[in-house]
Parts: structure tokens; sequence; C-alpha cells
């Protein structure tokens, strides 16, 4: 066990005991904030406490010492303000009047962190330890070294390509989806809670209780401007729930792709549009776009639903249906559709007037790249193909004792082909506004490219009513491609090389293996073999090369006695 008298308690490093210390200039004699636990506290008999890094409604964080492990650690202790009181023995009491509140918010504490311990999700940061102890709760948590993503994108020009940020932010996705899956909503998703590792990975931090995350709780709240959701704002008919998470989540990627945070959720109620330079809406991918439009939708019923959805939207372009609005707010579908077109030629109508250093966002997401740059994206269609065509059913009997004779007669609509185009552009063509389309099932097809529809429950050219349901298969690309050649290549840049080839994240395996004769951190061998024809849904293990150069001998110290 290390001497933990020579421990620095503002970094917990060997610092030989100095008074200040040399590492990270922290005063020893420096005393915590007032109701904190005062440095050197030792809790459960094993944990030493350091210096108070950061106190929010929920509770106070500290870094510490694990006298078990000899290793640095986060620890959270419960004590929401106002709520708690520190006794002069440093156990906590409950204020008078406040007992349901600490209860209810040390249950939830509880719940959160023993749900992380017990976890698998690799983008977390793992909780190691969570024990009662002097009326309160603790909960212990790896040190995980590294900076906030905001930090992160200051020091790197401000933003990243979507092919950057595509490898870094999916791993994310799932850890979230994983915790949403397990009845645990994060509620301040964002560039400040989002930690960039020294390892390259990224980790999500600061999952809280509810109440820490919505306005006007009785806890002193923090929401992140930018990126909390309408419903965090405790607006009258909204709650939280999985698309919660969806609005933080697309709100760090607008973020991290635009450069700028998106307006407050709550300026935007009434006119949901965002500015976007025009050179963005040129370069990010179409459906990257549409999935960032349909996150960031200010009412939740707009919205997308989860993280799952939202993957699928960014991945494979598949833009889900909204979920229903409430009959109160409802409108006719006829309605809808003609406040689209108007919505549609107005927003065409100004990027063509060259007002192109900002434009409705959610516009340019789902309508420009299919309108004024339809041609630039998918090139020209058969036109043959794009008509519209209808035909008139046979007259049916009279409908009652209609005395003027009328009769009446049903409109059939021609079924389009619809292989070949993609989710995104079919659902925003006019000319098919009379069908209603379903994603209902994925499949590999060497025919039609990766993201394309490749079936259609209705074959092309039958005669079906207005509003007729077509369910839709989604192509996967070939079920099988011939592995590109990553040797040679740093990690980041391989594992971007087999997305692009259509392999999934989690299926991609990093392994370390030894090879003096090649470049430190660089792919050394992989699994299966370069050229080999495989399907993309495979595991592919990818070998770095652990070895790092030449080691200069240490020179020879002779110590003072």
């Amino acid at each position: 066990m290390l001497n933990t008298e020579r421990l620095c308690l503002g970094c917990m490093n060997d610092n030989g005991g100095e008074k200040v210390c040399p590492i990270c200039g922290y005063d020893s004699s420096s005393p915590n904030p007032e109701n904190c636990l005062p440095a050197k506290f030792v809790i459960n008999n094993r944990y030493l406490v350091g210096k108070t890094t950061a106190v929010d409604g929920e509770g106070i964080t500290y870094i510490g010492w694990d006298n078990g492990s000899d290793a640095i650690v986060k620890i959270k202790e419960y004590f929401p303000i106002g709520f708690a009181h520190r006794n002069p023995d440093k156990t906590v009491s409950m204020v008078e009047g406040g007992e349901y509140t600490f209860n209810e918010g040390l249950l939830e504490f509880n719940e959160i962190n023993r749900t992380i311990m017990g976890s698998e999700l690799p983008a977390l940061i793992p909780v190691t330890d969570i024990f009662e102890e002097n009326g309160t709760i603790y909960s212990v948590m790896k040190n995980v070294s590294g900076i906030t993503l905001e930090q992160f994108l200051e020091k790197n020009g401000g933003t990243l390509k979507w092919e950057q940020a595509r490898a870094l932010l999916l791993p994310l996705i799932d850890t979230v989806s994983g915790m949403n899956e397990k009845g645990i909503i994060h509620r301040g998703i964002s560039t400040k809670t989002i930690i960039v590792c020294r390892d390259g990975t990224l980790r999500i931090a600061d999952y809280s209780i509810k109440k820490l995350r919505m306005e006007n709780s009785e806890l002193e709240t923090c929401l992140y401007s930018g990126y909390a959701a309408a419903e965090q704002y405790n607006m009258a008919d909204m709650h939280d729930d999985t698309y919660t998470d969806v609005y933080g989540f697309a709100a760090t990627l607008f973020r991290v792709l635009i450069g700028n945070e998106p307006p407050n959720a709550l300026a935007r109620l009434d006119n949901g549009a965002m500015a976007i330079p025009a050179k963005f809406a040129e370069e990010l991918p179409r459906h990257v776009l549409a999935a960032l439009a349909n996150g960031l939708q200010p009412l939740p019923q707009k919205r997308t639903k989860n993280m799952e959805t939202f993957k699928n939207e960014l991945v494979y372009g598949e833009i889900a249906e909204p979920a229903p609005v409430k009959a109160k707010s409802q409108v006719p579908a006829n309605n809808e559709k003609k406040a689209k077109k108007e919505k549609s030629g107005s927003a065409k109508y100004a990027v063509i007037s060259a007002v192109c250093t900002a434009s409705v966002f959610l516009i340019i997401a789902v309508v420009l790249l299919f309108t004024v740059f339809r041609e630039d994206v998918f090139g020209k269609g058969d036109s043959s193909s794009s008509q519209q065509a209808s035909v008139e059913a046979p007259v049916v009997d009279k409908i009652g004792d209609v005395e003027s004779g009328a009769e009446v007669t049903a409109k059939l609509y021609s079924v389009p082909d619809l292989k070949g185009k993609y989710y995104a552009e079919i659902i925003e063509e006019d000319q098919y506004e009379m069908f209603e389309f379903v994603i209902v099932d994925k499949s590999f097809s060497s025919q039609y490219p990766k993201g394309t529809v490749c079936a259609q429950s209705i074959a092309p050219n039958n005669a079906v009513e207005r509003d007729t349901k077509i369910e839709l298969t989604i192509s996967l690309g070939n079920s099988e491609v011939k592995i590109a050649n990553v040797i040679g290549q740093s990690e980041t840049d391989a594992k971007l090389e087999l997305l692009k080839q259509g392999f999934l994240y989690d299926n991609i395996i990093v392994k370390e293996k030894y090879d003096a004769d090649r470049e430190p951190a660089t792919i050394v061998d992989q699994e299966p073999e370069y050229g080999t024809s495989v399907s993309t849904d495979i595991k592919v293990i990818i070998y770095i090369n652990s070895y790092e150069g030449e080691e200069s001998l240490p020179e020879d110290i002779s110590s003072e006695e």
C-alpha cells in the first residue's frame, strides 16, 4: 500500500509530501468548500477523500484515492443542496420538511449507479463501488484521464468531418441506447458531458437523477442550453422519455459538425427552423442532415423516438414515421401536405435567391438536397418513371337512395417502382404523396446499393387506392465484400476504412500484436486477410502494434545517502 502522506490531495500524485504540489499547484492547506467532506477524510475504511472537484444540485464530487487498489478514483457523494445538512461529525442529515425529496433522489442515485456498475456498456465511465455511509450514499468511479468534447473541439479547429465524428460517436449511441433500455435516461448529453480519453475513445459522463435535469424542480438544476430538450423546461403536456436523449445527442452532433450549438429549444417551439451555413448542407450526407432535422424537432411528438432509430437514420438514411400527435393538435393530412409544399417552395426560392450563408436547417435537411441539388446527388432519372399514372375505376352502384342520381367512383393510383431509390428521397417526392410507406425489413442485395429500396410489398403498376400502405425492404448492400487492406494504417483510419465497407463498428475488434519491424501504433495484421470475400456482418480483428520503438537505456543515477 502506498504511503498516502506523500500524496497530493489535489491530483493524487506522489509529490513527496510537498505543501504546494509541483505537479498541479494544489496547496494542501486549502480547505474544501463549506458542506463538503474535508480533505484526508476516509470513508468505507478504504477511500481517501481529496479536493472537491464539482458541486451540483445532486451532490459533491471529490478526487480520491483507493487504498485497496492503489489507484486514483472519483467519488460522488449524494448531497442534494437545500435538502441535506452536514453535521459536525461529517455525517449527513435531512433538512426538516425535505425528507421525501431527499429519499426519492437517494433511491434514484442508487439505482443509476448500480445499473452502471452492473453494465458492460463500453462508453460509460465505470462505477467500481457504491455504498451507504454517514447517512447518505457514495459512488466510486474509475478516474478517466481526458478532456471534455467541448475542450477537444476548441483545440482541434472547432468542428469534425462526418467521417471522423461517425467513428467516434457511434459507440456512444449504442451505450445511450443500452442505458435507455434499462430505464435510465441521461437528460444532459452535451459536449460538456462527453469525455475524450487519452486513447482517443469517447465516454459519456454525469448520469444524474431526473430532478437535476428538469427546470423548476425542487433541486438546484443544471441544464445545458442548446442541448436540453423543450420537455426539460416543464412545458405543459410534455414528458421526458428516450426521445429526450435523442435531442441531446443530435444537438451534440450538430455542434460537432457545424461548430455552433443549436438555439435554445424553448425559442424554437414556435419556429423550429435553424440556420446552417450552406457549405455544410453541401458537404454533409443528405441522410445525416435529415437525421439531425428529425432529432432536433422541438416538439417531442415529432422527434425521432429513440436512439436506435436515430442511429438507423444516420447509418442507413431510414427516416422513421413521426410519433402520432394528440388529437387536439392534429392537422388534416391534406392540409399538412399543402403546408409542406408551400414551405418547400419558399425554401427553394430562398436558396436560389443566393441567401446561401444561412438557410433554414430543417428545410435543407429534408428538401434542399432532394430539389435544388437533386441532379448533383442522384443524377438525372428516367423521366418516364417519374410520372404519376391514374386510371378511373368502373362505376359502382348507387349508395342509398340519392335522388340526384349521383354515382360514386373511386380513383386509383399506379404504384411506382421504388427499387433503387433512397427512402429519404421517396418520402419527399410530391408525386408519391398519395401512398403511405413503411420500412419493414433490411436485406443484403447485390443488385441495389446499400440504403436503397430493394423490395416492395406491392408490385409496380398495380392500381391501388389513395393512402395504401406499401412496405419496403432496405438494401444492406452486397452480402459479401472484398475486405480492404488496412495494414500499416492507424487504428482510427483502419476503422474508418472498414466502416465505409459496411462492417459494423461493434464487430471491429482491436487486439495488440508485437512487431519490431513495423511502425509503432499501426495495424500489423488483420483477420480475415485483405482481399478475402466476406459478409459485412462478421467480426473483423485488427492487430495494433504494441512495439513502442527503441527505448533508450536509462542513465546511471547515483543516489545521495
